[in-house]
């Protein structure tokens, strides 16, 4: 326990959500996020509280292997501990846009950093989390974005990695046909983490956290997602 008030006490906590705000870009097909405001001081109701309408791939959130396979886990069943652990952030954000990611990249940084290990969360950053932007100007943001090929994706699967996340839309490549590497992953009884933001701020390997909410029969959830980094 020691330990790990030591990691809080020296670690510089990053936020690597996005702000939950009206306008925000969401997947074109998915529900847009809305905060009414239930009761008000205004209204004479003596506090202030709001009610919120969000779809469960809302900003930056996790998917449960049901939202690709039919009979896989919910939300609400993931194991929670998968969600914290050792980050390892890989730079795609000089690949073309709309490239899927094959495994020598990710064999590229292993020869640079050292090995990635079972269990590890990897992190995949695009730069796309740089063209977040609220309606009407999230169209950069909605197209374009490198991704993951289902051949690294597999590598890492087979190496231990559980979790795998990126600060796009998707993991998967822009317009790729049938989402490889969702069906790899999701179809692996894994997870993954999409809409991260401020990956610019983190090292190679840090400390990862994302909780999300425990959404019965849910496909995906919101998470408050932050990295543990060692301070200078």
């Amino acid at each position: 326990m020691q330990s790990l008030w030591n990691l809080l006490r020296d670690s510089e906590i990053i936020e690597l959500n996005h702000i939950y705000q009206e306008n925000m870009p969401v997947w074109p097909t998915h529900p847009k996020f809305v905060l009414a405001a239930n009761e008000s001081y205004q209204a004479g109701d003596g506090n202030y509280n709001c009610q919120l309408i969000l779809g469960d791939h809302c900003g930056t959130h996790v998917d449960s292997p049901s939202h690709f396979i039919q009979d896989g886990k919910t939300i609400d069943r993931v194991e929670i501990k998968q969600l914290i652990g050792r980050g390892i952030l890989i730079d795609i954000s000089h690949f073309p846009a709309g490239e899927a990611v094959g495994r020598e990249a990710v064999k590229h940084w292993e020869t640079r950093n050292g090995s990635i290990k079972a269990d590890d969360i990897v992190i995949f950053r695009t730069g796309w989390h740089e063209k977040w932007a609220r309606r009407p100007n999230q169209g950069a943001f909605l197209q374009g974005w490198p991704g993951l090929s289902a051949e690294a994706a597999g590598y890492l699967i087979d190496k231990g990695v559980h979790v795998l996340g990126t600060d796009a839309l998707s993991l998967d490549a822009w317009r790729s046909e049938g989402n490889p590497s969702h069906q790899a992953i999701l179809g692996s009884d894994n997870l993954i983490i999409e809409n991260l933001a401020n990956l610019s701020r983190l090292p190679p390997v840090f400390t990862f956290v994302a909780l999300p909410l425990r959404i019965e029969g849910g496909s995906a959830s919101p998470v408050r997602a932050i990295a543990l980094v060692e301070r200078d």
